[in-house]
């Protein structure tokens, strides 16, 4: 019995931090896969499809930080920068930190040289 007992909080924390790992990194994978998605359609298509890749965002809080601005007249940038620390339980705070950018090529056609030669 005792080492039941001094194994069953032992785990609960370990099952507990595996589960804030699975979160952060889903959160993360989310945030990248929103730079994607919104730098490919604010280079390839107009607004309705922009509003569309904004709304498929899961997370509000990464939704409202992405995005996106044209580089120059054939290049678009894609960002996001959250830098949050939120309180959590026994007074310990939750720091979450993301930084990520992409440059993507716009895929429309242009007739005639590109203005640069």
């Amino acid at each position: 019995m005792p080492e039941f007992g001094i194994s069953i909080p032992i785990l609960a924390l370990l099952v507990g931090g595996m589960i804030l790992a699975a979160l952060y990194s889903f959160r993360s994978a989310a945030a990248d896969w929103g730079i994607f998605i919104y730098g490919v359609t604010a280079g390839a298509y107009d607004a309705p499809a922009t509003d569309q890749a904004r709304a498929s965002m899961m997370w509000p809080d990464i939704r409202d930080r992405i995005t996106a601005e044209s580089a120059d007249n054939r290049q678009v940038r894609s960002q996001i920068e959250i830098q949050d620390s939120n309180p959590w339980m026994f007074g310990i705070k939750l720091v979450e930190a993301q930084r990520g950018t992409a440059y993507f090529r716009l895929w429309r056609f242009y007739p005639g040289p590109d203005g640069d030669e």
